[in-house]
């Protein structure tokens, strides 16, 4: 029986130019406790060999914001400096880079805890 009192989950979108940066970001969210990630493809078209993986969508409780976001420092921290992270909710959205990382991550905050 689900919880009546569970808090909701906020949903973001992340996209990546490069489909490694976008699948370390899956890695390092799935199975993580509080934070549910899908990854979203393309349809396939008459001749395709398969999927691509066009952004990951992902729904976390108030409690998981913060370790989300620190996985998002890792990530951006860890990888090449041109890795950017889009991150979109709705008509938000924000770049996520090694340039703008301490100023991009309340934003990004702003964007999960928002209406």
């Amino acid at each position: 029986m689900a919880e009546m009192d569970e808090p909701p989950r906020r949903t973001v979108e992340f996209a990546a130019d490069d489909l490694d940066d976008l699948e370390a970001l899956y890695a390092e969210l799935h199975g993580t406790p509080g934070i549910v990630v899908e990854p979203v493809s393309s349809p396939l078209e008459p001749g395709d060999q398969g999927t691509v993986l066009d952004f990951l969508t992902v729904a976390c409780s108030g409690g998981a914001i913060t370790v989300l976001l620190q996985i998002i420092r890792t990530l951006v921290e860890s990888r090449d400096p041109r890795f950017v992270l889009k991150v979109r909710r709705g008509k938000d959205r924000i770049e996520v880079k090694a340039a703008n990382l301490e100023e991009a991550l309340p934003v990004v905050r702003a964007m999960i805890d928002g209406p």
